[in-house]
């Protein structure tokens, strides 16, 4: 029987959030399943390093694969729906924005073949072949667990952990801020590091990385790549020849655009060092 506050208990129980979340998303692709089905993924992804770190297996690093895949197959679907609520508060904001028919027709398009690309991942997930390589992983834990302890378990975790707040850290001074790739490379790394470092809290019941500034870097670095996302969508529907001169779109285009600008040049810039307590 596997034990509370230990790895092993902690990968089983993401595991089954994850399987959980497929089965949700399956039965319904609203914005709230399939958002909480994409942090399951990085959960899961983030405890299988961590568990990497104490026992390598070929079968770990198998589904670490498989669910990046995942992620990647929903992101379109999540951009959209994003996308979607972006452009309700630009309407609500501006008084006098009429519905923009041809862009809505576009925007119609492009969330049809999102949800089918979803549809279609989902469909292909295999929950029996991934669930019995995370069974034999859990029971490999185990077995090194038993072996070694919680406290000798523990020192490794906050090693690795230790290691990816420093390399965070790194990643922060080179990230360059007029390029949004960056910052969105950046958060991911932020997320990953955030949801480990929320694993170990619960294992060892201690903080040795500041959450509350993790779960800022997350916010922030959210909300530029969201004006990423629709803006790419904008020119996207720019591009085409009878489009390129539309004013109404070339200014809602300047509006999120300069709202973007205003997020990185203030409060990304505002971020400090994450902090590592010993």
């Amino acid at each position: 029987m596997l034990k509370d506050h230990s790895l092993s208990h902690s990968l089983n129980k993401v595991w089954e959030n994850y399987s959980q979340q497929v089965h949700s998303s399956r039965n319904k692709s609203s914005s709230r399943n399939i958002h909480l089905l994409r942090v399951s993924t990085q959960r899961l992804e983030a405890l299988l390093t961590l568990a990497n770190s104490v026992k390598s297996t070929k079968g770990s690093k198998n589904i670490i694969y498989l669910i990046k895949k995942v992620r990647k197959s929903l992101g379109p679907l999540r951009d959209i729906q994003v996308e979607s609520k972006a452009l309700k508060i630009l309407k609500e904001k501006r008084t006098k924005f009429a519905e923009h028919e041809e862009f809505s027709n576009f925007f119609v398009k492009q969330k049809r073949k999102s949800k089918k690309k979803a549809h279609k991942c989902l469909n292909e997930i295999s929950l029996k072949q991934e669930k019995s390589h995370v069974e034999k992983l859990v029971k490999k834990l185990f077995v090194v667990e038993e072996d070694k302890g919680k406290k000798e378990i523990q020192l490794q975790l906050k090693t690795k952990i230790k290691k990816s707040a420093l390399k965070l850290n790194s990643a922060m001074h080179k990230v360059n801020p007029k390029r949004v790739k960056d910052i969105h490379r950046f958060r991911v790394q932020a997320k990953k590091l955030r949801y480990q470092a929320e694993c170990l809290n619960s294992l060892a019941g201690d903080t040795n990385v500041e959450l509350k500034n993790l779960k800022n870097v997350q916010s922030v670095a959210g909300r530029i790549q969201n004006d990423s996302v629709l803006l790419a969508t904008i020119d996207k529907f720019l591009a085409k020849k009878k489009h390129n001169k539309d004013l109404q779109l070339l200014t809602i285009r300047k509006q999120v655009a300069g709202n973007q600008a205003k997020l990185i040049n203030t409060d990304f810039k505002k971020i400090d060092t994450l902090k590592w307590q010993n």
